[in-house]
């Protein structure tokens, strides 16, 4: 049985749904966002008896920790919130499932790095600058230290189509900004690497029952936000125009953002390609009808479907 803690969220709704797909039974759990589907489970990763009773019952052979406290600034604010479920969320799981010898995939970030060198392997040593960074990798050093098998996957800024009730992510946050014909606010001192959710999803796949360490699985583009947002502009014929360029301290955020690109030692060993970011887009208009599932019809404002690429 392969479990997914956090199967509510982006990245582990979509990993269910793939995974579901293969012969081993899959179940997932979600916290304040019930999902009434088959094998959807409510768990609070906080809930320490909760945890035990669940997991002796379902006793999963490879349990799959998506579920954190994502939002950098909140977890400035609000430490104590972070730590309960970047930290302590994970560590009652492995307190619980110790004894079985479960396989441990617990999806990090490149904010467990400084951002002071020009890129960071696997083997480089983290340094981070925000507190969900330490949070990360607090939660990185108790998967290490579990004594189970594991797999720990940091990627960066993952996006693709979302459902209602999921954050948004960086690509569909440009789609809606340009719907209208008003400008917005882009950053240009933020650097980072968008990698497309079906690209994470095919690389965890490969992680299930071989590979263990620590993987770093991000897009081939390294690029500021103004140029992420004026490729999506590009590829989904929306006015690139109304993108106005803005540094970063003008927001005075909570959180220091370290621009990190993350690089892998790894990645032929998985056989994964990952898509560049145009490649990504273009997959995500392919799909156009899937994806108005998700967001509000407004959004094939400009977009010319029958063109298709």
């Amino acid at each position: 049985m392969i479990l997914i803690i956090g199967g509510s969220g982006f990245l582990g709704y979509y990993l269910h749904q793939s995974l579901r797909k293969l012969e081993e039974k899959v179940i997932s759990t979600y916290n304040k966002t019930m999902i009434d589907e088959e094998n959807f489970y409510e768990l609070d990763v906080r809930k320490v008896n909760d945890v035990s009773k669940f997991l002796i019952k379902y006793k999963p052979r490879i349990l799959i920790y998506a579920v954190g406290i994502t939002d950098v600034d909140l977890c400035e604010r609000d430490k104590k919130l972070a730590k309960a479920i970047n930290v302590e969320g994970i560590k009652n799981i492995i307190e619980h499932i110790r004894d079985t010898g479960s396989k441990i995939i617990y999806f990090s970030t490149s904010f467990v790095f400084d951002g002071t060198k020009k890129f960071y392997l696997e083997t480089d040593e983290p340094n981070p600058i925000s507190y969900y960074g330490e949070s990360k990798l607090q939660g990185e050093k108790i998967v290490q230290e579990s004594g189970l098998p594991y797999a720990i996957i940091r990627t960066d800024q993952p996006y693709g189509w979302k459902k209602d009730w999921h954050h948004t992510n960086s690509v569909i946050r440009v789609l809606e900004k340009l719907q209208g014909d008003k400008t917005y606010n882009e950053i240009i001192d933020w650097y980072n690497t968008p990698t497309l959710v079906d690209d994470i999803i095919n690389a965890t796949k490969k992680l299930l029952n071989n590979n263990n360490g620590i993987f770093h699985i991000v897009g081939t583009d390294f690029m500021n936000r103004v140029r992420l947002a004026e490729i999506v502009a590009n590829v989904f014929e929306l006015n690139k125009k109304n993108i106005k360029i803005i540094n970063s301290s003008k927001l005075k955020l909570s959180a220091k953002r370290p621009n990190v690109k993350l690089k892998s030692i790894k990645d032929q060993k998985i056989n994964n390609r990952m898509s560049s970011l145009h490649e990504g887009l273009k997959k995500m208009k392919e799909n156009m009808e899937e994806g108005f599932k998700f967001k509000n019809k407004k959004m094939n404002h400009g977009v010319d479907r029958k063109k298709g690429n």
